[in-house]
């Protein structure tokens, strides 16, 4: 099928503003589909704000702050006629009801001929905001407002007086269509009231008023009555007949709001500033912003941004220099809440909704020697407090996280290199627990180790020398070491995790060196290491020195071994007509003698008490040299 080629005219179109409005919403509005998301509503049963997940649609919420906003700016006018009271009533099926005892001048708009009422509610791009050589602390800067809900809904009204007129106006079919019901008369009393109802044709996968959304409207009514300490509004949402809910809202200061996010604060610890611009609250931990423009709620922006920035860089500062950690102040920014009330002089916004500050501090307000200040006293106040706790915490802890990565980097890495590895003699058998691993002093054992054996379960591993001391060392610096790289892995050890005898591919570590001081001086090297880095070894039970001869007599068949000098000594006159060995390591020892030492050892296992840590830390940790001297000069006294 041919598609007929569009004219020039169908192809080039010019809207009217209004049509703009309906046919580009989301540029006004947001988004005009449902949405989930995580917001604060106030908990009915708990009566506390909490988090919850919500689904809601962005657009339709929009339309209600414009109300609530233009409540928040008529009560905080010099000249709004005594507002302090106001209802706001909603229905599942959509009508809105919205009443303050507020009011707006019953006159002619000379240059517009109409009524005020009808000159700000149905004309775009109407308002009283536009003089920016005023300062304004109101939220209106683009005069759509309220006429927002008249766009959006199949029928709209207004009925207001100043106390001399009272004036009704109403409107259909998304503010295009004005009604021949327009009514002027006398009238003493002074109020606003809005009725309207949503065109719901305008809206994707919505049709009514759901309970999440009756929440969320509600927790819109507790900001506006928070951030106007003194103003009464009376909630109430039906369905059909039914009330649902109804409440009335008022507070006498804005600490009673914050005592409802019990939850997620300490009021214990607050820390507290104010001058006439602002007042700001601040609580360790948490991470949340809560922040209000003129009178209604915005956590975003320049306002938000501005306080932060210095408690993030002094608090940085302060752990660098107390504490030695460069933490940064981005790091700082999530670990305190921070709730923040201010004054702004004639706000801008990144958009029509509204939900971000972008007014340059600087402009903050219009006097001429205006400075943005934070208080020096606040700023020492928070260094001071459970936030660089709660910051430090939190960076040993994500270096911690760092660490493990690293580790588990250098044990895959570690792994390929003992495969072939000529220093190791591995046993044939797959059953872990029954294979025992001789770490050697040297490579001269490995050739009586070979002939000598349980091939089915002995296991070999050869020395170069001493290993290292690990007390302070880094695992990275550790695993940089090859022959105890090698060590680890050959046993199957894991940094930074429970190291069980039944995940390990040897249920018994040997430690085979000769009975020298520089035997033992091995040992206790690797005695340390095991305590160090991989104390389960120790726990387990699995860690022993094999205790070799340092002298061996034979006559004829008879066998006598000499474990300590001074039981050959004390021998020595019995021993005429023995062959006398002396072992000088266990490279030296002849097959038979390997052999017996592998086939039937003597073994000394190490425990980990109280004790042996102390001994440990005391002989091998490079802070501990004080220690050392004494026990020694005990030795020799």
């Amino acid at each position: 099928m041919k598609v007929k080629e569009k004219t020039i005219e169908e192809k080039y179109l010019s809207l009217s503003e209004l049509d703009h409005v309906i046919m580009r919403s989301g540029m006004y509005i947001g988004s005009v589909k449902e949405e989930q998301k995580n917001m604060f509503i106030y908990d009915v049963d708990d009566a506390k704000i909490k988090l919850s997940e919500m689904s809601y649609t962005p657009g339709l919420l929009k339309l209600i702050d414009e109300v609530i906003s233009n409540i928040a700016d008529e009560y905080r006018r010099k000249d709004n006629m005594g507002l302090t009271h106001a209802e706001l009533e909603f229905s599942r099926q959509g009508h809105f009801r919205i009443k303050d005892n507020g009011g707006i001048p019953v006159v002619k708009h000379k240059v517009a001929d109409m009524y005020v009422p009808a000159f700000i509610f149905s004309t775009l791009r109407t308002s009283s905001n536009y003089d920016d050589s005023e300062e304004r602390t109101g939220i209106g800067t683009n005069g759509l407002g309220c006429k927002i809900c008249n766009i959006f809904s199949k029928y709209f009204s207004v009925y207001t007086a100043d106390t001399k007129k009272s004036y009704f106006g109403s409107w259909s079919n998304n503010m295009k269509t004005k009604n021949d019901n327009e009514k002027v008369a006398k009238c003493s009393d002074h109020f606003t009231e809005f009725q309207f109802d949503i065109d719901w044709t305008r809206f994707e996968d919505v049709d009514y008023i759901t309970d999440d959304f009756a929440a969320i409207l509600e927790k819109r009514i507790i900001d506006l009555c928070a951030a106007n300490p003194g103003l009464v509004a009376h909630y109430k949402f039906t369905d059909g007949d039914d009330i649902i809910r109804e409440v009335e809202w008022n507070f006498k200061s804005f600490n009673e709001y914050i005592e409802l996010y019990s939850d997620y604060i300490d009021a214990e610890n607050e820390i507290t500033f104010k001058d006439k611009q602002k007042q700001v609250w601040i609580y360790p931990d948490g991470g949340l912003n809560v922040g209000f423009v003129n009178g209604a709620e915005c956590s975003k922006g320049t306002h938000i941004k501005a306080i932060r920035s210095e408690i993030n860089s002094a608090i940085a500062a302060h752990i660098l220099q107390k504490n030695k950690l460069d933490v940064g102040p981005r790091n700082v920014d999530g670990k305190y809440t921070m709730f923040c009330v201010y004054h702004v002089a004639n706000p801008s916004y990144n958009s029509q909704t509204k939900e971000e500050l972008t007014t340059p501090v600087e402009r903050f307000s219009m006097e001429a020697d205006y400075k943005f200040n934070i208080p020096d006293k606040f700023i020492k106040e928070c260094c001071k407090s459970e936030i660089v706790n709660i910051v430090i915490d939190w960076y040993k802890q994500k270096s911690e996280v760092e660490d493990q990565k690293t580790l588990r980097k250098l044990n895959k890495q570690a792994k390929c290199k003992v495969q072939n590895s000529e220093k190791f003699i591995d046993a044939n058998t797959k059953v872990r627990k029954d294979k025992e691993l001789w770490i050697f002093e040297g490579a001269s054992a490995a050739s009586g180790f070979r002939v000598s054996r349980f091939p089915a379960t002995q296991a070999a591993y050869m020395l170069r020398g001493k290993i290292l001391n690990v007390n302070g060392m880094s695992p990275t610096a550790i695993m940089k070491n090859p022959e105890l790289s090698d060590i680890i892995n050959i046993i199957g050890l894991q940094w930074g995790e429970r190291n069980l005898a039944e995940n390990l591919n040897f249920g018994k570590i040997v430690l085979a060196q000769d009975q020298d001081y520089d035997g033992f001086s091995i040992s206790g090297l690797f005695l340390n290491f095991f305590m160090t880095c991989f104390p389960e070894l120790i726990e387990q039970g699995m860690v022993c020195r094999s205790v070799s001869p340092i002298i061996i007599a034979k006559k004829g068949k008879e066998v006598k071994k000499y474990f300590r000098i001074e039981d050959y000594h004390s021998d020595e006159s019995k021993l005429k007509g023995y062959r006398i060995t002396y072992i000088k390591g266990l490279g030296s020892l002849e097959t038979p003698d390997f052999k017996e030492m592998l086939q039937h050892p003597t073994f000394h296992y190490f425990t980990k008490d109280d004790m042996a840590e102390i001994n440990i830390r005391a002989w091998y940790s490079k802070t501990e040299a004080k220690t050392r001297k004494e026990i020694m000069k005990n030795d020799v006294e």
